[in-house]
């Protein structure tokens, strides 16, 4: 053998001076969860809320009311999901604080919603509820999210639809709807709150009455068949369009001498009735009407339920034989001149009959209670809306005030 070393010796000898490492094996359980790093990082705790990473999205989690909130910050950015969390933080200390499952409510759902509120009660004006609903959808944007529905943005709709020249009156309606459909929102819990929905100030003070040698003008101008339909709203008040023209003879009491309204087939959906063999001129007028209606039924062989028709067909539409008449009944033709002779019929409507009644009952000293009971009225604003006091009335008053003051100088 000679005196070099054989290589693999040497190298044997170098790593027996070098310092032992030892390496760990992996180990499965228990000692595995212990050794190796978690895939969750433990949430950082905040005073409002905690981030946690999952994966590579930052998550914020938050509680409100005793509810916990989680929401995906939707990036890898910590400082976004930190600005999330302090925009959810604000809103809450602001009072417009809304839950994550409520954003995607849009303005379309909410006026669905009011579809099937009107067509599940049975209400009847669904069509004028459709025609706000063009313009609310038309603004907002049916597929825009409610929470873009603002109150500076309803404070907009407002100017627009002034701008627009829509009356007053229609823009309270519209904004009624929007207040309804928001409502139904929170209740079945798609919306968290309700914008601040300003009441605008409708003046609709009438002041619109028939005296009695005006109306019996009217009346005669007026064609056979719908002559009946003016003098029945006349003397009971009752609307035209969704009462006195549906009315059946189903609903005419003649043994008992009441004329009924079913529940839910009125504009309150209350039901009414009018003792109308009390009042002999209505008493007279239905009678008229029963014969007029058995004659006809005789000889065209057929039923005839409503009380009011044309020939038996129902009467839907009248308002160009009530212009003509008030045109007709309002002058006077003398010679190549046509005078005016009644100028208080000039610009009268149908729905002044009802105010008329409801004056007529007030003079006649009926309680306002009874009266809103026989006409329909659901509360006694009525009698401030419609004005009920006019000049003759006035100076009925003073003519009273002035008699006093003769009793007492003769006292």
């Amino acid at each position: 053998m000679t005196d070099m070393t054989h290589p693999i010796l040497e190298a044997l000898e170098d790593a027996a001076k070098r310092p032992l490492i030892l390496i760990p094996r992996q180990l499965s359980g228990e000692g595995e969860r212990q050794t190796a790093p978690t895939t969750t990082p433990t949430p950082e705790r905040r005073d409002f809320g905690t981030l946690r990473l999952r994966g590579h999205t930052w998550w914020i989690r938050y509680k409100i009311d005793g509810k916990t909130y989680e929401e995906s910050s939707g990036s890898r950015d910590r400082r976004k999901a930190e600005k999330r969390l302090a925009t959810r933080e604000a809103e809450l200390g602001r009072g417009i604080f809304v839950a994550p499952n409520l954003k995607n409510t849009t303005v379309e759902e909410l006026a669905d919603m009011l579809r099937d509120d009107y067509r599940i009660n049975g209400r009847r004006s669904l069509r004028r509820v459709e025609t706000s609903l063009d313009h609310l959808l038309d603004f907002f944007d049916g597929a825009a999210r409610v929470t873009t529905v603002t109150s500076d943005r309803i404070a907009a709709y407002i100017r627009a639809r002034q701008e627009a020249k829509a009356a007053a009156a229609t823009i309270h309606n519209e904004l009624a709807a929007l207040k309804r459909m928001f409502t139904l929102g929170i209740r079945a819990g798609k919306v968290a709150q309700r914008p601040h929905i300003p009441a605008l100030q409708v003046s609709n003070a009438r002041q619109g009455f028939f005296e009695e040698n005006d109306l019996r003008a009217l009346l005669r101008e007026l064609p056979a068949a719908v002559k009946p339909v003016v003098e029945f709203a006349y003397l009971t008040g009752w609307r035209i369009p969704s009462e006195v023209l549906r009315l059946t003879w189903a609903q005419v009491d003649f043994e008992a001498g009441i004329v009924r309204l079913e529940p839910r087939t009125t504009k309150n959906d209350e039901g009414r009735a009018f003792p109308f063999d009390a009042l002999p001129a209505l008493k007279r007028l239905l009678e008229k009407q029963r014969s007029r209606t058995r004659a006809l039924e005789r000889s065209t062989g057929r039923i005839i339920p409503r009380v009011f028709h044309r020939d038996g067909e129902p009467i839907r539409y009248f308002r160009r034989a009530w212009l003509s008449a008030i045109d007709r009944a309002a002058h006077q033709e003398r010679g190549e001149v046509r005078q005016v002779v009644r100028p208080d019929l000039i610009g009268r409507i149908p729905h002044d009959l009802r105010r008329t009644a409801v004056r007529n009952l007030v003079r006649a000293g009926v309680p306002e209670r009874v009266a809103m009971q026989l006409t329909g009225h659901k509360t006694r604003s009525v009698f401030d809306r419609y004005n009920i006091v006019n000049e003759r009335d006035l100076r009925d008053g003073v003519v009273k005030l002035a008699g006093l003051h003769q009793r007492q100088a003769n006292g």
